[in-house]
């Protein structure tokens, strides 16, 4: 574990569908020495995919995590831990560490991609530990406070960010989208290209 960061070790309480959009699961994320809880929201595929493979559930075909396990043992990665860091208006990022030989890469991750690996392999699940203490708080206020998986903007790629764009005009926030459409237009302004880009014309404003 890192030792520049104050940190909190956490493990998967319990996923269920959530009560807005059944398309999306809340994923409770609880302190491993301690009874303090978050609640995340992730998206189905990642979520179920968590759920199945915390009850040993064998699939049919390999899944795209099992694979990038394998992928690790292969080449003698190390999935040393995953961190929950940088909460910003309820939204919160992770990302991985991986160790190969005397190399130390970390990698920006969605959440739920991050808790999928980290379920797979076994990696230990960390949170930095102003996150718990702040949105702690904020559940005993509100109980149905909840973060939200996503990485940030600026590493999403134009498909990505494009995809964010749908999503954000289908649920009329408005405010979200308009943010997301100047980083698009920002980007390929800047030459940036993406064969993804319909979006932008269903766009209400």
């Amino acid at each position: 574990m890192e030792q520049d960061k104050e940190l909190i070790q956490v493990y998967v309480k319990s996923i269920y569908t959530s009560q807005n959009n059944n398309n999306y699961r809340v994923i409770e994320l609880g302190e491993t020495n301690g009874n303090r809880v978050m609640k995340v929201v992730l998206g189905m595929f990642e979520a179920d995919f968590i759920a199945a493979a915390l009850n040993n559930k064998i699939f049919k075909r390999p899944m795209p995590y099992s694979v990038m396990n394998d992928i690790f043992k292969l080449y003698k990665i190390d999935l040393r831990e995953i961190i929950i860091f940088g909460a910003k208006e309820h939204v919160i990022f992770s990302k991985i560490v991986l160790i190969q030989d005397s190399n130390k890469q970390e990698i920006t991750t969605r959440i739920s991609d991050a808790l999928a690996l980290a379920i797979e392999t076994g990696a230990p699940i960390y949170v930095e530990k102003y996150i718990v203490e702040q949105f702690f708080q904020n559940l005993v206020a509100n109980p149905n406070e909840l973060l939200v998986n996503k990485i940030p903007t600026q590493d999403m790629s134009l498909a990505e960010l494009n995809e964010e764009l749908r999503i954000a005009v289908e649920d009329e926030a408005y405010e979200e989208a308009a943010k997301i459409r100047d980083e698009i237009n920002r980007r390929l302004k800047a030459g940036e290209t993406d064969k993804t880009t319909d979006t932008m014309d269903d766009c209400p404003f």
